[in-house]
């Protein structure tokens, strides 16, 4: 054990500290194996050992090493342990062709089906209403939700890359924003109008092309990828430029079309 690591502690506090630390170890090394990620794993349980090196000179108040310091010790080992599960997926980016469907619609979308279908497995077995890990993490305050977020996070900020629109794509958005599609069971209405009350005053410019990006952001997932519109054979608005990003001229085209439905 290294030096004071029950400094300032009695004795049931280092039995629960103790404890703890043992219940992160074990979730640690459960997660490995389940999953046979094959961890660097003393990367990750080294910072679990309390106390100092003899080597270290303490200068001011010497630390305590209670259950708070679990606790924090945990959340940085989750996070490192999060940022060393996505940069090991995000590496099969590379091995995939560009048009392979995992590389389909939004960073998130592809952080989903990267994270699925990696060789770690990490599945949830519970179907796209209900991702989460098939092993106990609690003690780790791991979720999957946190190692998806990360992945697309790094997918957006290394790969992601965006369609631009034209002509034909911004009619297609018109009649998903405003119509929908009339034999369809997924877009019978005018999505913007769960956004936008259709009644009362236009709001302004920027809150439009806001609930434009939140329309895209909350389109229905199938197979763990947005759905296209109008049917299978359309197009995945989540691949476009978010429409804060649109030139000038297609958000002032989009708003117009607003304005005039309201005044319809």
């Amino acid at each position: 054990m290294k030096c004071g690591a029950d400094h300032g502690l009695d004795r049931n506090q280092i039995e629960q500290r103790n404890k703890l630390i043992d219940d992160i170890r074990t979730g640690l090394l459960n997660f490995d194996q389940i999953y046979a990620l094959d961890l660097p794993m003393e990367r990750f349980l080294r910072p679990l050992e309390p106390g100092l090196s003899s080597s270290v000179v303490i200068v001011g108040e010497q630390p305590v090493y209670d259950e708070m310091w679990v606790y924090k010790t945990r959340d940085y080992i989750c996070k490192d342990l999060i940022n060393y599960l996505a940069e090991q997926i995000l590496q099969r980016v590379n091995s995939l062709d560009r048009h392979d469907y995992s590389l389909t619609g939004s960073a998130y979308a592809i952080a989903l089906k990267l994270c699925t279908s990696h060789p770690f497995k990490l599945r949830t077995g519970f179907g796209d209403a209900d991702f989460r890990l098939d092993c106990d993490t609690n003690k780790l305050a791991l979720k999957f939700s946190d190692i998806v977020d990360c992945v697309c996070e790094g997918y957006e900020r290394e790969y992601m890359t965006y369609r631009l629109w034209n002509g034909k794509s911004l009619e297609l958005l018109a009649q998903f924003l405003f119509s929908g599609e009339w034999d369809s069971t997924v877009f019978e209405g005018g999505a913007l109008w769960e956004e936008l009350d259709s009644e009362g005053e236009a709001v302004s410019l920027e809150s439009f092309i806001e609930s434009v990006d939140r329309t895209i952001f909350d389109l229905p997932m199938e197979r763990q990828t947005e759905v296209r519109f109008p049917d299978y054979s359309g197009i995945l608005f989540s691949e476009y430029v978010p429409a804060e990003n649109m030139s000038a001229v297609q958000k002032l085209t989009l708003y117009q079309l607003y304005v005039n439905m309201l005044a319809c």
